[in-house]
């Protein structure tokens, strides 16, 4: 499906975008297509995304350059053909299923993205946009304005460990003739509809289930979509991103503490007062990681907010220096973290944190990517 007429800017490149159906992939999209650039959708499965679907007939309404293809991450044949005719790819397709096996998450994260690149490369992109995830150098520990000079650090969780084998392989690659690569690294992403961690936190503290580790005191590192897109717009034809990485947040000190009283005061529900110290919360988190994977998925479900992934969000400081994009990509014109967050928490409802008014979510493949 395209767009009726060609109207995008021939000074900006033609963009591809992989997991256009998830909340990254969808909203840049959308954002792309509205600054002048000409994009090209792509998704993996033939079905049609309702939000997808409705970004580019609006598109088409207002002539601008849109068009849906399908195309698989581990099919590099399907990649080649949507690929043609574009300058740059950013690749916001990913697995982060809570539930996913290892191989299944390395195999979409690692090999999808090996994949990917050298279908760009094949097809003359001049350059790759992968985004990665601050997870990979986060670990388990708490984190000071630290920079993109960290070493990767695996952790033995699925999702952060299969970015930081991506990044490895992404290392061998950028020194590779033939197409520049930029890493993008962003931090818990939230935006309208998202579905990966704010629901089961909005969930954890409709039912009092939440509770403020250390006093809620340390940093947290979310970052609104928006962002993240005026962000990879930044890096897009900009030689100075090329062979780069970026740290990415809204670039503000947001405690878990202002965080959960954020949602808490949007949806009306009762502010979370319940502390626990992170000597004990850690160890409880570990002990439920390693044995959630035994159990059956409706069980590992109701304890993903155990999880190791879920315990970096509300349990260790994660504080990251966005100084580099900001010098180098023009980050300095973001959506303030309150506004951001009213926005997306406006698309959902107090009850078990699901999407309000039956609206189609955005999430899926670029948060949990095709």
């Amino acid at each position: 499906m395209q767009a009726t007429e060609n109207s995008g800017n021939p000074d900006l490149p033609r963009v591809a975008v992989t997991g256009a159906g998830g909340l990254v992939g969808s909203y840049l999209v959308k954002y792309l297509s509205a600054r002048g650039y000409s994009v090209r959708a792509i998704v993996r499965a033939p079905g049609r995304p309702e939000h997808l679907i409705a970004c580019i007939e609006a598109a088409s309404r207002a002539k601008k350059d849109v068009d849906l293809k399908i195309g698989d991450v581990n099919d590099s044949a399907s990649l080649l053909d949507t690929f043609r005719e574009c300058q740059v790819v950013v690749h916001a397709a990913g697995n982060v299923d809570p539930y996913g096996s290892r191989d299944a998450i390395f195999k979409t994260n690692v090999e999808g993205t090996k994949t990917t690149l050298s279908a760009a490369r094949a097809a003359g992109c001049k350059q790759f946009i992968h985004l990665s995830s601050l997870s990979v150098i986060t670990g388990q520990g708490d984190q000071f304005d630290v920079n993109e000079s960290a070493p990767l650090c695996y952790c033995g969780e699925n999702y952060a460990d299969s970015k930081v084998a991506a990044e490895e392989a992404l290392d061998i690659e950028i020194k590779t003739p033939g197409i520049n690569i930029t890493i993008v690294r962003p931090g818990f992403i939230y935006g309208p509809y998202e579905k990966t961690w704010m629901p089961r936190l909005i969930e954890s503290i409709r039912t009092g289930k939440a509770a403020l580790i250390d006093g809620g005191k340390k940093e947290t590192n979310v970052i609104n979509v928006e962002n993240l897109c005026r962000a990879i717009e930044g890096a897009m034809n900009n030689p100075a991103a090329f062979g780069q990485r970026y740290n990415l947040t809204d670039g503000q000190k947001i405690s878990k503490k202002m965080l959960f009283d954020t949602i808490s005061e949007a949806l009306k529900l009762p502010r979370v007062t319940r502390v626990v110290p992170s000597a004990v919360a850690k160890p409880f988190f570990n002990l439920v990681s390693l044995v959630a994977p035994m159990l059956p998925v409706e069980t590992q479900r109701k304890l993903a907010r155990y999880s190791r992934a879920a315990y970096r969000l509300v349990g260790v400081n994660q504080g990251f220096s966005i100084a580099k994009a900001e010098k180098e990509l023009g980050y300095t014109d973001r959506v303030p973290f309150v506004q951001g967050m009213k926005d997306a928490l406006s698309t959902f409802s107090a009850n078990s944190g699901v999407i309000a008014n039956g609206a189609t979510g955005l999430a899926g493949a670029g948060n949990k990517s095709q």
